[in-house]
């Protein structure tokens, strides 16, 4: 061998060595991209995917809150009497939509709480949001809106149900069951699959944002400390409170008494929602056959009156053809005439009905109104009685919570 070749040898040696020590170096420093534990492939690090940082809130399923439905009623009093609107049944359907689709949704276990509330203003991640658009028995027609803490839009569907006639004597259902009860089911599927789809760090972000916001409520511009405005406007956290903060743990405590609250209001809902199922279940089976009964007169008046109208046409085209010495052809036209016009009167009688059924349709729901008991809660060894409606006993319970904060404020002071 010579010197050469050997050198040859050795030299490439020292390079499949240097390779190898770099290949090695390279694998250790997490390979391709940069951190470590991205990889593609292999075992990764457990749960450092979701484990939160000591001061970020715990999220392990999120907090979802349906308020009444807004019944939609509208001002106009014409407008109530053309659409059959009864206001009283309109609330209480507001009420039971609301309580029947947080219990479906509570069903599913995708959510840590589900809450029927007044209104909108309690504190959580997420917002059901519903509005009726129409109910007669058989026809039953949801707004639904699910939007973040953040004022985010998740999920938006008009949904269209309609009462199947077997429905009313299905032998599954209970005489006395809600005939929209699968309705809400689906409803509750939809929003549930949507949230699912949600990633965990948007899910912390809610939560943060959540806890902020409810910090805001006792102390105006809080968050302005923990966040800031990127280039594109919009607001992001930049840091988050200890949870050890005095101020933060005085907030969370007035916390747990507003959920006590919320939760005792579960209780009001549900007796409302019992006590009005015979009624309900009665006014939706009678008000189907009614529905049913005036939809067909309206579809009948509407055929007589076109006969009645064309009869009419008829007689005054015959009328025109005859002669003055055409007496049979006159005489024809009058007795054609006669015809259209009973057609005509005929359909202004099934009008009359229809508009019966309607009026019928109203006085099945005039008993119907919803009515929740005053409540006494102790809040710093203070018992406050609480009246009127739900919201209204929920407003003075939130301003309650508010003044008992600012009596025990802790004092901005530098030791």
């Amino acid at each position: 061998m010579s010197k050469f070749e050997s050198t040859t040898k050795i030299f490439s040696a020292c390079l499949l060595i240097c390779f190898a020590f770099l290949q090695g170096g390279c694998a250790t420093s997490g390979g391709i991209g940069g951190g470590f534990g991205d990889y593609s492939v292999g075992p990764k690090p457990v749960e450092q995917a979701v484990v939160d940082s000591p001061n970020e809130p715990s999220v392990s399923k999120p907090f979802m809150v349906v308020p009444v439905f807004d019944p939609n009623i509208p001002e106009d009093k014409g407008r109530l009497e053309k659409e059959a609107i009864w206001p009283e049944l309109r609330r209480t359907e507001a009420v039971r939509g609301a309580v029947m689709l947080a219990q479906k949704l509570s069903d599913t276990d995708a959510f840590n709480g589900v809450r029927t509330t007044p209104d909108s203003e309690t504190s959580a991640h997420f917002y059901t949001l519903g509005k009726i658009i129409k109910s007669n028995g058989e026809e039953f027609d949801l707004e639904i809106e699910v939007v973040s803490i953040e004022g985010e839009r998740i999920f938006q569907k008009n949904y269209r149900f309609t009462v199947d006639e077997y429905a009313l004597e299905d032998p599954r259902k209970g005489k006395n069951s809600d005939l929209y009860e699968d309705f809400f089911v689906e409803i509750a599927d939809d929003i549930t699959e949507k949230v699912n789809k949600i990633k965990r760090r948007d899910l912390i972000r809610i939560a943060k944002v959540e806890e902020l916001r409810y910090a805001e409520f006792f102390e105006p511009n809080f968050a302005s400390q923990y966040t800031s405005t990127n280039w594109l406007g919009a607001t992001e956290i930049t840091s988050y409170p200890s949870s050890e903060d005095p101020m933060m743990r005085r907030i969370a405590s007035l916390k747990v008494k507003d959920q006590m609250f919320i939760d005792n209001l579960q209780t009001d809902y549900q007796d409302f929602t019992d006590s009005s199922n015979d009624a309900y279940a009665s006014w939706q089976r009678a008000a189907f056959i009614e529905t049913k009964a005036a939809r067909e007169a309206r579809n009948r008046a509407a055929v007589m009156g076109a006969v009645g109208l064309l009869a009419i046409a008829g007689a005054v085209a015959v009328g025109n053809d005859a002669g003055y010495t055409d007496y049979g052809s006159q005489i024809g036209a009058v007795v054609l005439a006669a015809g259209g016009a009973k057609a005509i009167i005929d359909a202004m009688g099934d009008s009359k009905q229809a508009k019966a059924h309607k009026e019928t349709l109203s006085e099945l729901g005039k008993s119907m109104n919803a009515e929740i008991a005053p409540k006494v809660m102790e809040l710093e060894d203070t018992q406050i009685e609480l009246k009127g409606s739900a919201q209204e006993q929920y407003s003075s319970w939130r301003s309650a919570l508010k003044r008992a904060y600012q009596q025990d404020e802790i004092p901005d002071v530098a030791l």
